[in-house]
């Protein structure tokens, strides 16, 4: 059985799962080098079946990660947006959301996704839309390291007029205990609308508003005000039993306004920190009550909201929690693996057949370039390049010496973490990196922190209390004084936690660089920060890696087995 998942609206993708098995994964952003494409992933269905000689005739299925085309306005205003604001107030209510799922699916958007099926050979196939967060529920629960049963929870933004789940999920079955409608998401219209507040882009820049909430005080009140950013957050957002509730009366632009009157003349550290405070405080009240009403102490977690790190570390250390795991493509890129897994189980539970899933532990279900393939873009660009004798020992030997090198290696990950493959890597004990990474090459804002790589042998003597899968990113821990020590520049240098991707046979290549590193300083670990110029995506080919090196201050790529240097570089053969 060979099915095609597609996501067409922001984040877009595709993949191919054949008999359980994911054969090959797609961003379109990174064909397109445009961050956040949305649209029909075109390029992306292409190299799929190009890559996997899967030919299109044979799908069985083409499954749809969302009923209703998701989209979010970060490009500027579009009148359907108003549209969608106006529908979201009115849907405020569960009938209110049903009538408007019901009626918006029927007029879905699916002229151009359907042009772009019947010119590859799929006009004929089945198309099957699955829910959103049903979608975003599949890849938490089908791909959690653990057997047994699970509490599956999704909370995003909004997603088929719904921004959250709670489930209940055994054996095939995923069961919706409960669902929020999108007019009382907290992630919407608080942690992102407070991110437009600060003057940053919503939907997108949610991570800056986390890295400053450290240095903010939650509760400070203040000259001239009543109480403080908490407090006014707290009347304005809150979780009764398994759903949230907005109490402010607006979204949107009202939302803004809303804010504007009573955030007027708040410190924006201040007012970071009591977003990220009254946010985690939800979250856990949520899921303690989702565990409840499960019986289920196992957790697996997916959607954009669970991108939050530090929200991800206290739900983890909360005494309920037996175990957690969070998919690390938990923004909507994700949602055309979930919507593939949806498919397969429909065909198996449809020819009376027990879903066979074989799902890889790591995330490099990405494109894979060859060294020809790097060869040829070396050789394109005119740069001075030379193939290496053993890349780890060489690479280890540049990073010693101070350079930040990019790492262009491998099939590349799946969602917004880069974890070895296209990443960007420095000398996490060298602090003088952090300025040259965000000014020279990343162009980020100063007070952002970075991440860290750390070898799997040598997780336990920096990081405390690790516990669970910390092999994506995708959570927070505390680190020890050696740990703080040895990767201050990969930690967040105001309360000295750390976003780890610990490494292992998951990733050999990149393993055998740590250790060459450590045998030369004794540090097992690195900074790690994906490979991009801010505002761009991840880089998705040898050429736009090479392009990054040209317009940055990058100091080398290591492209493959390549070692690509400027002709006024010390690393120049």
């Amino acid at each position: 059985m060979l099915v095609l998942g597609i996501h067409d609206g922001h984040d877009a993708g595709a993949c191919l799962l054949q008999d359980g098995k994911l054969l090959l994964h797609s961003s379109e952003e990174r064909r397109r080098n445009s961050k956040n494409w949305a649209g029909v992933p075109e390029y992306s269905l292409k190299e799929l079946f190009r890559r996997t000689g899967a030919s299109p005739g044979d799908v069985d299925l083409i499954a749809l990660g969302s009923q209703l085309r998701t989209t979010f306005p970060t490009r500027g205003h579009k009148p359907v947006y108003s549209v969608l604001n106006f529908l979201s107030w009115a849907g405020r209510s569960h009938w209110g959301t049903h009538l408007g799922r019901r009626v918006l699916s029927r007029l879905r958007k699916r002229k151009e996704l359907m042009e772009c099926l019947e010119s590859m050979g799929m006009g004929n196939k089945p198309v099957v839309p699955f829910d959103h967060h049903l979608a975003h529920a599949a890849t938490a629960y089908y791909f959690r390291p653990w057997q047994g049963p699970a509490t599956v929870l999704t909370l995003d933004g909004a997603g088929d007029g719904l921004c959250a789940t709670v489930n209940k999920a055994e054996g095939s079955n995923i069961q919706v205990l409960a669902q929020t409608p999108k007019y009382h998401s907290p992630a919407a219209w608080m942690y992102s609308s407070l991110t437009a507040h600060l003057g940053m882009r919503p939907y997108e820049h949610e991570y800056k508003l986390m890295g400053m909430a450290p240095y903010g005080d939650p509760d400070f009140i203040g000259d001239g005000h009543q109480e403080s950013v908490a407090d006014i957050l707290r009347r304005s957002f809150s979780v009764e039993g398994l759903e949230f509730r907005n109490r402010t009366g607006h979204i949107a632009s009202g939302i803004q306004a809303y804010y504007k009157k009573r955030l007027y003349a708040r410190r924006f550290d201040n007012v970071a920190a009591g977003c990220q405070l009254v946010f985690e405080e939800m979250m856990l009240k949520w899921v303690k009550n989702a565990m409840a009403a499960t019986g289920i102490r196992k957790i697996a977690t997916a959607g954009g909201a669970f991108l939050n790190v530090k929200a991800n570390k206290l739900i983890r250390e909360l005494p309920e929690v037996e175990a957690m795991y969070t998919f690390p493509a938990s923004d909507d890129g994700g949602t055309p693996i979930g919507a593939a897994i949806l498919g397969y189980v429909k065909l198996c539970q449809e020819k009376g057949q027990e879903p066979q899933l074989d799902l890889p532990k790591d995330m490099y279900m990405g494109l894979g370039f060859e060294d020809a393939d790097c060869e040829k873009a070396a050789k394109a660009s005119g740069l001075p390049f030379r193939k290496m004798e053993n890349v780890a020992e060489e690479a280890a030997q540049l990073l010693v010496e101070g350079k930040i090198l990019g790492r262009f290696h491998g099939r590349e990950e799946v969602g917004p973490r880069a974890l070895g493959n296209r990443s960007l890597l420095a000398d996490a004990r060298d602090l003088r990196v952090i300025r040259k990474l965000n000014f020279a090459i990343k162009q980020r804002d100063f007070w952002m922190p970075f991440a860290a790589s750390v070898l799997e042998e040598d997780a336990p003597r920096y990081i405390k209390n690790l516990t669970g899968w910390a092999y994506y990113m995708i959570e927070a821990f505390d680190t020890t004084p050696e740990g703080f020590n040895d990767l201050c520049a990969g930690t967040h240098p105001f309360d000295q936690t750390i976003r780890p991707q610990v490494v292992n046979e998951l990733n050999p290549s990149y393993r055998d660089l740590l250790r060459a590193f450590k045998a030369r300083t004794g540090v097992g670990g690195l900074l790690n920060t994906s490979f991009n110029l801010h505002g761009s995506p991840i880089v998705g080919t040898p050429e736009i890696a090479i392009d990054t090196l040209v317009k940055s201050e990058l100091d080398a790529l290591l492209l493959g087995s390549y070692l690509v240097t400027k002709p006024s570089s010390a690393t120049r053969d």
